[in-house]
């Protein structure tokens, strides 16, 4: 099957890093150049990339040559000598603009011997005349082992994965037990694609699947160190893009295959307890990851939240992913939604203290916290306030309120450093953002009647 010339230009165009692609098919008649995995679902999906993440593989061009061109037209870094895969920069641009896209010849894949599982323990031979249709037979489900042949722009689909796509249907490819007991990634893999893309876990598969799900947690040891087979930081990967995506069908399918049971034994305790727990979770949103884990672990003590956060790796995601959570944040927001119980909280709160809380970022997740919570009326009294304050000093919800005085200003008049001066710059704060004090010179005259 070809697939459409629009969709093809629509492909290559959907970022200028792409503009290699014509490059390198004019200078090697000869050579292959395929468009594999997450990019080719999504665009027959019709369904926007969720992240810039192109692979592609090269095939009738020796190593060297393709190393050598590739080089020359940006950085390349090759990932792993028996691999066959390259990260590649093109020239003019960064990590800031676009993932490094993995530039790979074909290969095929054996399991490692005496291997549990891991998701690196293969035998992997790379070789360029390798066919592509060898190269997608050791990919993890259908839908994902489909490749665009960018010259001709043909669909090789060995596995009809455009099928499974239409029936939104996911399907290991091959053996579905196979698939998950050589990689055990794939079970996190499998239920994040089906709550994200809306599809059934085809029979065969979800039965593989859940035969391996107490799987996730075993440990091996390895130059006298003791580590999860998983990696936690691919567990934590896997958890924040599916409760990110598609939060509501990630929960309810963590929960009827036991990811939650396997990952979050706290939480599945008190669900267990509790079949409303998750309730709260019913009207959130995608992108709201923060706000999920918060709720999740609304009623767990500090010492289990850290725990848990480490023990599904959702603590070891890079600072600057989109996908980060905060362990402080999910902390904090915990911690006040558990002591904030009425209005009249809100309104006898010391302006100061207030602002901390609600008058910032932090503060629009508290109040997001509290409505998914059902504490409507306490965010409702929160927002009045806040938009009060913001009216009183004409600032958007992203602006500061500059201080009226500096703690200068005070050890200006006469008094000694110390913790006084930090008590008066919050009574002044306390009286300007309530009013009472609206210009420096009435705040330096309030300070100088303190004296007295």
């Amino acid at each position: 099957m070809k697939l459409e010339e629009a969709r093809v230009t629509q492909l290559q165009s959907s970022h200028p890093a792409l503009s290699f692609i014509d490059d390198f098919l004019l200078a090697h008649k000869t050579a292959n150049l395929y468009l594999v995995g997450g990019a080719i679902r999504d665009a027959l999906l019709s369904r926007p990339m969720q992240e810039r993440d192109y692979d592609f593989v090269v095939t009738g061009l020796p190593v060297s040559d393709l190393e050598r061109w590739f080089t020359a037209h940006g950085e390349l870094h090759l990932v792993g000598q028996h691999f066959g895969v390259y990260k590649f920069m093109p020239t003019g641009f960064t990590s800031k603009d676009i993932a490094f896209i993995d530039i790979a010849l074909p290969r095929t894949e054996a399991v490692s011997k005496g291997s549990l599982g891991g998701y690196r323990d293969f035998d992997i031979q790379s070789d360029p005349t390798i066919p592509i249709e060898t190269d997608l037979a050791r990919r993890d489900f259908t839908i994902n082992a489909i490749a665009l042949d960018l010259r001709t722009h043909l669909l090789i689909d060995p596995f009809n994965g455009q099928i499974d796509l239409t029936q939104k249907v996911l399907r290991a490819v091959g053996k579905p037990e196979e698939r998950f007991t050589e990689d055990l990634t794939r079970i996190l893999r499998g239920i994040r694609f089906a709550s994200e893309l809306g599809f059934d876990i085809e029979p065969d598969t979800n039965l593989a699947l859940k035969s391996q799900i107490e799987r996730l947690n075993i440990l091996r040891e390895i130059d006298d160190k003791i580590e999860y087979v998983v990696p936690r930081e691919v567990v934590g990967i896997e958890l924040a893009k599916a409760l990110s995506r598609n939060p509501v069908e990630a929960l309810h399918a963590f929960v009827n295959h036991r990811v939650i049971e396997m990952l979050f034994p706290e939480v599945h305790a008190l669900i267990s307890k509790d079949q409303d727990y998750l309730a709260p979770l019913a009207h959130i949103k995608p992108n709201e990851l923060t706000l999920v884990l918060a709720i999740i672990l609304r009623a767990c003590t500090k010492e289990v939240i850290v725990e848990t956060l480490s023990f599904t790796g959702l603590n070891t995601l890079p600072r600057g992913s989109s996908l980060r959570t905060e362990q402080e944040q999910i902390l904090w927001l915990v911690s006040m939604s558990k002591e904030l119980n009425s209005q009249a909280q809100i309104r006898e709160m010391r302006a100061s203290v207030f602002e901390k809380r609600f008058m910032n970022g932090k503060g629009l997740l508290l109040m997001r916290t509290l409505e998914l919570l059902g504490k409507k009326e306490i965010a409702q009294s929160a927002k009045k306030r806040r938009q009060e304050i913001e009216d009183r000093w004409i600032v958007d919800h992203d602006e500061s309120i500059a201080p009226l005085i500096s703690g200068q200003d005070i050890l200006s008049t006469g008094i000694s450093p110390g913790p006084e001066v930090r008590l008066l710059l919050d009574e002044v704060r306390d009286l300007q953002l309530d009013g009472t004090l609206m210009r420096r010179e009435d705040a330096l005259k309030w300070i100088a009647g303190k004296q007295f």
